[in-house]
């Protein structure tokens, strides 16, 4: 049983943040059936992530978009947590907040959505929808014949888009087929063509860093859900990222995973943005040195590609 025991939430629910999107509220309900029996509320927002859809997440205002409006909610007092895929969460989060549980990651991987198995098998020239320009990277990398257009919108849509013919085949994160339990035909990819997003698959509880009462029952309530093994994994990935200074616009990966002794192995990549350069390295270490291993796997890959002018 989680301990909230500091406070009655039978007549106050716990708020959770949430975008509205059908995947974003499936992982805000995985979270609300993770702390029962405390009672937990849903509130769905609209963020500027959702709403603009025609251009690449760059020029709406990078990953920031898609957490912004919940932080603000959650920081205003309407809401007690915020729920977000914590790929989307930019290294620095607010001030005045705090992350207070990873839950238990999903499958890390991408998946190749269509009739294809393989990106060896799509045909000549095929056109291939992703809005990920480390996707993209990677199948310029792959295959720099296929024709990548930028395919935005909730899981549902993309999909449709494909099934209307637009596409030969979308490549979407594995953890958003999974926690939709979609219908569809796909593949998992290997992720030495395909290397994950540092923090892809996870899930982050956001909350104040107030001391008061029910904030202190809330913030051990989720310290119950705390997923460590995921926490440590994406520590490394996300200091990778920090030491790169990398955003949307950059093509990076960064893969972490822990043995049964606690060794923290990192893999790491980042790839010019026409996919024809890959820059790759790997290191491991004691999982209480994760963050360390991941700025010092950064540091050197900004090294390898010649400094941060590769990854302007």
């Amino acid at each position: 049983m989680n301990d909230c025991s500091q406070i009655d939430f039978s007549t106050a629910p716990l708020i959770l943040a949430s975008r509205k999107s059908n995947l974003a509220m499936a992982q805000t309900d995985e979270v609300r059936r993770a702390i029962l029996p405390v009672p937990a509320e849903i509130l769905g927002f609209s963020t500027t992530g959702d709403e603009v859809l025609d251009r690449p997440l760059v020029d709406v205002g990078g990953k920031g978009v898609f957490i912004k409006t919940l932080e603000a909610a959650l920081l205003d007092g309407h809401a007690d947590a915020a729920v977000h895929s914590l790929k989307d969460m930019e290294t620095h989060i607010a001030p005045g907040t705090e992350i207070a549980a990873v839950l238990p990651r999903e499958d890390r991987g991408d998946a190749l959505v269509g009739p294809y198995r393989t990106i060896d098998e799509l045909p000549l020239g095929a056109r291939v929808g992703t809005a990920s320009v480390r996707r993209a990277a990677c199948l310029r990398h792959q295959r720099p014949d296929l024709e990548i257009a930028l395919l935005r919108g909730n899981v549902n849509s993309r999909i449709a888009r494909l099934d209307a013919g637009e596409f030969a085949a979308i490549i979407l994160a594995m953890a958003g087929l999974n926690r939709l339990q979609c219908d569809c035909d796909f593949h998992r990819l290997d992720e030495t063509i395909m290397p994950a997003a540092a923090a892809q698959g996870a899930i982050a509880v956001q909350i104040t860093s107030s001391s008061d009462s029910r904030t202190d029952a809330i913030r051990a309530c989720l310290a119950a859900v705390h997923c460590a093994q995921t926490a440590d994994c994406i520590t490394a990935e996300r200091a990778v990222i920090a030491a790169l200074d990398g955003s949307c616009r950059t093509p990076i990966s960064a893969m972490a995973e822990l043995d049964s002794v606690g060794r923290l192995s990192l893999s790491a990549a980042v790839f010019s943005a026409d996919g024809q350069e890959k820059f790759a390295a790997e290191a491991e270490g004691s999982r209480e040195q994760a963050q360390k291993i991941g700025t010092e796997l950064g540091q050197r890959l900004l090294q390898m590609c010649g400094g941060k002018g590769f990854l302007a």
